[in-house]
């Protein structure tokens, strides 16, 4: 089943550049979506909307780290676990699409460093992109909450005027969060879900495919829906004919 999802993923990104050739082509490079979390998968608070959104814009994923530590101390010390999980992402990233981008923090002691954050200001800079998404910064994580100052610490430098969006991730982690969007994901949960199958090693006992589908079940049955995804702002307030705007589920 891996081999064949790692397939799918080549023929995808084969399409993908073929698609962005044929825009660049027919009248100049799409707009960059620009998603930014702590580590390798946490694109499950934002992959299925990701995936909804790629055929119209360049999907761009940025890890604060390379989750060095989700294998313990030993995988940290020798680099082993770094190596893994960057393959992992690539191979994730290669099936969505997207590329994939990391910078400089080291999982379980990330801060808002000063080369990560000029490194992510670089990547807006080149990209401009329409939109910035990251994780709500009340977590119970310091990970996912660095991850979100080096977003704010970036904007601050940036030639480019993003949106800015906050994902969610697991209910135990992200704090203090409302949605303000729904977008109804229904028709591209099972891609989320066997893109989230492809980060192997957090996935033991399929534990990180099972919580992100029983997620999205949830927040699609607080609007009526199968699955859905939700997004907030800074301040609470909608962005009129903003990115998630486009695709999120009408007000009631």
């Amino acid at each position: 089943m891996t081999g064949r999802i790692i397939m799918m993923a080549v023929v995808a990104v084969a399409s993908a550049r073929t698609a962005v050739a044929v825009s660049e082509k027919e009248g100049g490079k799409r707009e960059a979506l620009v998603f930014v979390g702590a580590h390798p998968d946490d694109s499950e608070g934002f992959a299925a909307t990701a995936f909804r959104l790629k055929d119209k814009y360049d999907i761009h994923i940025v890890d604060l780290t390379r989750g060095e530590l989700g294998l313990g101390r030993k995988g940290l010390e020798d680099g082993s676990t770094a190596k893994r999980r960057t393959k992992e992402e690539e191979t994730a990233c290669a099936y969505l699409g997207a590329t994939p981008h990391f910078l400089h923090e080291i999982d379980g002691a990330a801060c808002a460093g000063k080369p990560s954050v000029d490194a992510l200001v670089k990547l807006l800079d080149e990209l401009k992109p329409k939109a910035v998404f990251t994780h709500w910064p009340v977590d119970r994580h310091p990970d996912h909450v660095q991850a979100a100052a080096v977003v704010a610490n970036a904007l601050r430098f940036t030639v480019a005027v993003p949106e800015r969006y906050f994902f969610e991730v697991m209910f135990e982690q992200t704090a203090n969060y409302r949605p303000l969007y729904y977008v109804d994901v229904t028709s591209t949960i099972e891609s989320k879900l066997k893109m989230m199958a492809l980060y192997a090693c957090q996935n033991a006992g399929n534990e990180l495919v099972s919580n992100n589908r029983h997620r999205a079940e949830v927040r699609g049955r607080e609007k009526g829906v199968g699955f859905a995804e939700t997004f907030t702002t800074l301040d609470g307030k909608r962005i009129p004919g903003g990115v998630i705007e486009s695709v999120s589920l009408p007000v009631k």
